[in-house]
């Protein structure tokens, strides 16, 4: 998320866009996996203000493959993190000939802002206080509050049109997804299911996998748990089985990103980071323990207690920081696994859905 800037804000258009006028738009958001799960109530927003209207979305591989079939995506535009020469100019040709009315780069570093240039939209939202990327855009958020929901929701605000500053990302997921992966891993409909996927890539996001190790034990006891982990995790989810001693634990490796939504999609509730997973999570309508460290819940876990999601967060000292690397890291250090396992125990102690939420519904085969 953008730093606001210490620019003196420039007067906005005062007229709002008419949503007729809109008959297809662009939305750009590059990377990572929690932070496309992030930008989905913007999506949201547009094609519930806007009926009719045909969206696309611009993302990097392999994250684009995370909105796989989504329904509310008329196109997925997936390039590559570093695209060749002659990669970027088929991009470009299609983005030119794209025929695009509104555009809202949800990034706005120099390449996002050239992709925007490039559709030639006669409505562009991006950021203010970026030096000349800032003129490629015609129409610029305000930004306020903290939720990095409402941050993004701010350029659908810039369009003159109401958001709900409440919403919560949804993504949905295929019957037949679902169906795949509770059959690879034998999830039986009478038992109850907990995901822990206890990787991240910083050191101020990496909660100690003793400790998860406690928490899965502690879970293993009400539900089947499955420890994930991604690409370069899997000693870390092999570890935290070990220790946690019960045959109830498994190790789950080597998902994609749509076998990973799908698998959450199927728990009953799910434990991790400050990191995509958590994220994905919420997404897909599983009640989420997030564990956070250095960032404030606030801000990039804005989920309400009412779905059933639980923030755990020290706020030590030192909190909230920008520092991927610390020498202490009191911030994690700080949170015992009773914290977290108190959290998760609320969860699995109801037996009735959460008010005010639901899964989102799965799409056809």
């Amino acid at each position: 998320m953008a730093k606001p800037s210490s620019e003196p804000p420039r007067p906005e258009p005062s007229r709002a866009v008419d949503p007729a006028s809109i008959r297809r738009a662009l939305l750009i958001r590059p990377r990572f996996a929690g932070d496309l799960c992030l930008v989905l109530p913007v999506l949201e927003h547009l094609v519930r203000l806007a009926p009719g209207l045909k969206v696309d979305f611009l993302a990097e591989q392999p994250y684009a493959q995370l909105l796989d079939g989504d329904p509310r995506l008329a196109e997925i535009i997936a390039v590559p993190r570093k695209p060749k020469a002659s990669e970027s100019a088929r991009l470009f040709a299609r983005l030119a000939r794209g025929g695009y009315d509104l555009v809202l780069d949800l990034f706005c570093n120099p390449r996002t802002a050239v992709w925007t240039a490039a559709t030639g939209a006669a409505v562009r939202v991006g950021y203010r206080g970026k030096g000349w990327r800032s003129a490629v855009y015609n129409r610029h958020p305000l930004h306020e509050g903290k939720s990095a929901v409402r941050w993004h929701l701010a350029s659908i605000a810039a369009l003159g049109w109401a958001v709900d500053p409440h919403a919560v990302p949804s993504l949905p997921v295929h019957a037949r997804e679902i169906a795949a992966v509770r059959a690879r891993f034998a999830l039986l409909a009478d038992e109850r299911h907990v995901a822990i996927h206890p990787g991240a890539r910083w050191p101020t996001r990496q909660w100690d996998p003793t400790r998860y190790a406690e928490v899965a034990r502690r879970a293993a006891a009400e539900a089947r748990v499955l420890v994930l982990g991604g690409p370069g995790e899997e000693a870390l989810a092999q570890r935290i089985v070990a220790d946690a001693k019960s045959d109830r634990c498994t190790a789950v490796t080597g998902l994609d990103l749509r076998e990973l939504a799908a698998l959450l999609a199927s728990c009953d509730a799910f434990v991790g980071p400050d990191s995509g997973p958590v994220h994905v999570s919420v997404a897909v309508g599983t009640p989420t323990v997030g564990i956070f460290g250095r960032n404030q819940p606030e801000r990039f876990f804005p989920y309400p207690a009412s779905h059933g999601h639980r923030a755990v967060y020290a706020g030590v000292w030192c909190s909230p920081c920008d520092l991927d690397v610390c020498s202490h890291t009191s911030c994690l250090r700080a949170i015992g696994p009773d914290f977290v396992w108190h959290a998760l125990q609320e969860i699995l102690a109801r037996r009735t859905p959460w008010p005010a939420t639901a899964k989102p519904a799965a799409m056809p085969v």
